[in-house]
């Protein structure tokens, strides 16, 4: 309970029925029910607030005089933000970049008045679903539009596929006999060391991912990735659907463009080609399935001879039913599109 003055409480009074800030007219309202004798609990649940915070208020007013309590920067418990503020901080830090939790701390401070401290504000942030790490790169020549429009177009040959039809997605894998470091969760002030060869061999992979079925993938290895390895690759898609037209996608790498390979194209009608925009990575599903593969079998393994590495690559494909169920979630023919 506190005790006030006439002149503070026409003052409250005043505040409670003409300030529009919800935090102030809580503010206002605790110091106007505490002079009438409620108790912290009444309070916290007819404002729906915690009792803690009804008696910070209470500490605050008593230390700072009522001018200093009603300011901007005092706020009694300053860990929480409504549900709605919750979702309007995630939708802020959505649209925008926010390179450090002292942006993000200032910014909460000034839309929502709240004081939260730089450790409060990271463990907001993970709770929220944000994690901090390193932006991605996009490159100016990546065309936004052409990217739009492939996709729109290979959205309606997939609709139209039938029987007579199968789509693949194309391109070259250039593995290197190393182990290549990575992420994983180390104790600080420890390193965890991984043998790895000083060796340049590489294998050589030509592949195709079938775009509705992710175990159907063929692969050659050759030692030149070339219009001659694309022959021997498409030939094989030929001889495992024999009576059916493929359509290849694949980027804009010189060999798929060579005239040798448009001449055999002639000769093949089976066989069609369509290429990706430029700059688009990202729309080539093989692409997901490489960077799968380097996981499982590259990136942590060490293989101390060549064979063995060559092998473990080759097994992979050999065995790709076995990680059916990994690839089903992971090559969805869903599209980030990037670019300007």
């Amino acid at each position: 309970m506190i005790q006030l003055d006439d002149d503070t409480i026409k003052r409250l009074r005043l505040l409670q029925r003409k300030h529009k800030d919800k935090r102030v007219y809580i503010k206002v309202t605790v110091l106007l029910m505490l002079h009438q004798g409620f108790t912290a609990q009444m309070i916290a649940e007819s404002l729906g607030i915690d009792d803690s915070t009804v008696y910070r208020y209470q500490q605050g007013f008593a230390d700072l005089g009522l001018d200093d309590y009603l300011k901007d920067f005092f706020v009694a418990y300053s860990g929480q933000l409504t549900e709605e503020e919750e979702q309007l901080l995630r939708s802020e830090i959505r649209q925008g970049l926010y390179i450090n939790s002292k942006q993000v701390a200032a910014y909460i401070q000034l839309k929502f008045g709240v004081r939260y401290s730089l450790s409060a504000v990271v463990k907001l942030l993970h709770r929220l679903g944000f994690s901090y790490k390193k932006t991605k790169g996009v490159g100016l020549k990546a065309n936004r539009e052409a990217q739009e429009q492939f996709v729109k177009e290979l959205t309606d040959i997939l609709a139209q596929s039938n029987d007579n039809q199968v789509v693949y997605f194309n391109d070259a894998l250039h593995p290197q006999h190393n182990t290549r470091p990575d992420y994983g969760w180390i104790y600080k002030g420890e390193d965890f060391e991984i043998p790895s060869n000083p060796g340049r061999k590489r294998v050589n992979i030509n592949g195709a991912l079938n775009a509705n079925e992710v175990t159907d993938v063929l692969v050659v290895e050759s030692d030149r990735i070339n219009a001659q390895s694309c022959i021997k690759l498409w030939e094989k898609q030929h001889r495992r659907h024999p009576q059916k037209t493929i359509i290849n996608i694949c980027d804009n790498a010189p060999y798929y463009h060579s005239k040798h390979l448009k001449e055999w194209l002639a000769e093949n009608t089976w066989c069609k080609v369509i290429y990706l925009p430029p700059y688009a990575p990202n729309l080539n599903l093989i692409e997901r399935l490489w960077k799968y593969l380097r996981k499982e079998v590259t990136s942590y393994n060490f293989y101390e001879h060549f064979t063995e590495f060559r092998k473990a690559i080759l097994d992979f494909f050999k065995n790709i039913k076995e990680h059916k169920q990994a690839l089903e979630s992971l090559l969805t023919l869903n599209f980030h599109i990037v670019g300007i």
